[in-house]
């Protein structure tokens, strides 16, 4: 890897950072939605919506969810923000630079991550807030649990946003592929209390792993079910969407 490519790879992910710090409603969004379906789940409907055999309170255990939902949302701006730098003309100025196509999705996946990492991070202090206790190992497994993840999802985002001419495009994939992803995570309820045929789906769909894996760790159990399995999980997940985009930056 040369240092040129690093240097392209940090250079797109600041410029991420930019675009996100010039655009307040996208804090508001990412943060704000989260926020209301915490406590309008949590507080508002959660005896209705909470499972009999879930330990703890319901507001507790959608938590990880509001967070994956974070990830999810920065992803799809991010997406967004590649098909608007194509239509201008600024994609096709990058990829004219004497760097791998590789680093024209790695730099946007990497800022799109941080900023992510650091939205899902505003909703943390509520774990504390709604009785859970992780400690500094249950906090940096949470940490690296959603940026894994964050990669994951914005790979996996930026590699259909190769394929999608126009935001209105995009918008059709996000809605039946990246929404459904996060609906069958185990945001709302567990896979065990769901029926035979969506439970089997939910344990497919990776980002269920990663909502797994997240809540263990901030209810502090490490030991929990699932928990180690799903820190490896988030990781090759991580891996297959950077290269998901990688490669699709590559054919382009």
């Amino acid at each position: 890897m040369s240092t040129a490519a690093l240097i392209a790879v940090g250079i797109l992910a600041r410029r991420e950072l930019t675009r996100f710090l010039r655009q307040p409603a996208r804090l508001a969004a990412g943060i704000g939605t989260p926020l209301m379906l915490l406590a309008f789940l949590g507080s508002g409907v959660g005896e209705a919506f909470r499972p009999a055999a879930l330990e703890g309170s319901y507001a507790a255990f959608v938590l990880p969810g509001m967070m994956m939902l974070v990830l999810v949302f920065t992803a799809i701006f991010a997406a967004i923000a590649l098909i608007d730098a194509r239509r201008d003309g600024w994609l096709q100025a990058v990829m004219t630079a004497p760097v791998p196509r590789w680093t024209i999705a790695a730099g946007p996946a990497l800022g799109a991550t941080i900023i992510g990492l650091l939205q899902a991070a505003v909703l943390l202090p509520a774990a504390w807030l709604l009785g859970a206790g992780p400690g500094v190992a249950g906090l940096l497994m949470a940490l690296g649990i959603l940026a894994a993840t964050g990669l994951a999802v914005s790979g996996l985002g930026l590699a259909f946003a190769w394929r999608c001419e126009t935001s209105a495009e995009y918008h059709a994939v996000m809605n039946t592929v990246l929404m459904p992803m996060w609906l069958l995570s185990g945001a709302f309820f567990p896979a065990d209390s769901a029926a035979t045929w969506l439970g089997w789906i939910m344990r497919l769909n990776p980002l269920t792993w990663s909502t797994s894996g997240l809540r263990g760790a901030l209810s502090g159990d490490l030991t929990a079910a699932g928990t180690g399995l799903a820190v490896s999980i988030a990781a090759a997940l991580a891996a297959a969407g950077l290269a998901a985009a990688a490669a699709r930056a590559r054919g382009r």
